[in-house]
């Protein structure tokens, strides 16, 4: 069926895939790679464009698929520290190199991991922070059944549950955090120590060079404040009424008509003065205790500064000490390679040497068999 569709001609072609010799349906497995060659050979033949879809052809690698990180997988790799792939390749290399049960539990002990008695897997694995993997899942290119039979002289019954094994890492790991804190302490008493005087010092000298600014506006602005008054109080008006307020506070009848007047900061200067220097002095209060809250706000972030520094130690020495572990694992992994390359060449020494023997001695009976033999004892002179 041939038909245009968005400006472009094309045509659908449909196959019967009924036989009608045996009555059966053809088979139609793979049909879309079947249609990817044929369109490509086609275009080969006839000269036309291929879209970009079918002019790289990837084979079977375009079915390959990478295993996808889940999000459990995400939230165990930031609680560990360990993440999916590192797991994965560390335990493979245990079971690879391991030769039987019993070394395979003690080489993933070594690496951090407990070997338990899952509750829907025979054997599974709980790492460092407590999260259970099953053992199959985590060795690249086996299946259950060979971990099963490598496993077969370590029943499931024998081994710790998963709750024992994860109390087992949690006091594991305690001990361990405990030693790498107390080792962070040791490093980083004098450097916290240093670390406060400096900070010491440094707010000392922020602290009191605000203090020693703010003082210094405080007494211009009381002295400019003071000033002003001063000024305003030798004017003819303000000394008038001072004078007239004053008379009038020595007769007792008027001094209930003139108290408005006196509290009318407008009218009476003397209370206005008291009020600008009252409310100079809250402010400058507020300054000074602006002033406290930038010293406390700052021991306050020198705190923080020295707990970065204490958690940037445990860090540093939980890393020299994974690196120690790991290049002890290391030179005891080549160790163990070392004495069985010697104990590899003394064998083959042994049957080279075996071999030298043997071969001499060989050689010595086709030496005797090739000589001739003596005359008989009869046919020797002085015998008859």
């Amino acid at each position: 069926m041939f038909h245009v569709k968005d400006g472009r001609a094309h045509c659908h072609v449909v196959w019967s895939r009924i036989d009608l010799d045996n009555m059966r349906a053809i088979g139609l497995s793979y049909d879309r790679m079947k249609l990817r060659t044929c369109a490509r050979e086609l275009a080969h033949a006839y000269g036309l464009p291929l879209p970009e879809g079918l002019t790289e052809d990837r084979g079977d690698a375009r079915f390959e698929r990478t295993r996808d990180v889940t999000f459990a997988e995400k939230a165990m790799a930031e609680a560990s520290g360990i993440a999916p792939a590192e797991r994965r390749k560390a335990i493979t290399a245990v079971f690879r190199s391991s030769d039987s049960a019993a070394t395979l539990r003690i080489e993933l002990e070594r690496a951090g991991y407990v070997l338990a008695q899952g509750e829907r897997r025979a054997y599974v694995v709980v790492d460092r922070a407590g999260h259970v993997h099953a053992l199959a899942r985590q060795v690249e290119g086996t299946k259950t059944r060979d971990v099963k039979a490598r496993l077969s002289d370590l029943p499931p019954e024998s081994l710790p549950t998963v709750a024992e094994a994860q109390a087992q890492q949690t006091a594991r790991q305690k001990a361990v955090d405990e030693r790498l804190r107390e080792k962070a302490r040791q490093r980083g008493a004098k450097s916290a120590t240093d670390l406060a005087a400096k900070q010491q010092a440094r707010r000392n000298k922020h602290i009191e060079a605000k203090r020693q600014q703010l003082a210094i506006i405080h007494a211009s602005e009381r002295m400019a404040l003071h000033a002003t008054h001063k000024a305003e109080q030798g004017r003819l008006f303000n000394i008038i009424t001072s004078k007239v307020f004053d008379l009038f506070d020595h007769v007792p009848g008027l001094r209930s008509v003139i108290a408005p007047l006196r509290r009318n900061p407008a009218i009476n200067p003397a209370k206005r003065h008291r009020i600008e220097d009252e409310a100079l002095e809250r402010r400058h209060q507020r300054d000074k205790q602006a002033i406290d809250r930038r010293e406390v706000a700052l021991g306050k972030i020198e705190a923080r500064e020295r707990r970065g520094l204490v958690r940037d130690l445990l860090r540093q020495t939980r890393a020299e000490d994974v690196q120690k572990q790991a290049q002890t694992e290391q030179r005891q992994r080549e160790a163990r390679e070392t004495s069985h390359d010697i104990a590899a060449e003394r064998t083959d020494d042994a049957r080279s040497a075996a071999d030298e023997r043997r071969a001499r001695m060989l050689e010595r009976l086709e030496r005797a068999r090739q000589q001739p033999s003596g005359p008989r004892r009869s046919q020797r002179p002085g015998w008859e």
